[in-house]
């Protein structure tokens, strides 16, 4: 099983995820397909992968098999993977984020931080 991070990466770079991303996520869909088609040059078994996952629904093998390229990748290539997180992250909460959910993302220092779907008679005293 994949990374999920990776799941939405190579969803994205499918195509079939793409009309979910609005203008930002989109903008880092372009940095993203950039990136791996840099590395794909080097390296025809991500090309290979890259076109065989093109137009396919997010479910499908040929989208999990590039998703497990690109986890093949990162770990070869720790500055790519790490390059590969700062761009596509933006895509990844962006499809995370479809649908009936919500996403919260926390970044810096508090005293309490309390996320989740569902509270049942929880009482919150400070």
């Amino acid at each position: 099983m994949t990374d999920p991070f990776l799941d939405s990466i190579a969803a994205a770079l499918a195509g079939q995820a793409a009309a979910a991303l609005g203008s930002a996520g989109s903008a880092a869909l372009v940095k993203v397909r950039e990136l791996v088609r840099g590395k794909s040059e080097a390296d025809p078994r991500t090309g290979a992968a890259l076109e065989a996952a093109e137009d396919r629904p997010a479910d499908h093998p040929k989208v999990s098999a590039l998703a497990e390229r690109l986890e093949q990748l990162e770990h070869d290539d720790p500055e790519f993977g790490t390059r590969l997180r700062e761009v596509g992250e933006p895509v990844h909460q962006r499809l995370r984020a479809t649908g009936n959910r919500t996403v919260n993302q926390f970044n810096g220092n508090a005293h309490n931080v309390v996320q989740g779907e569902t509270f049942d008679r929880i009482e919150f005293n400070g």
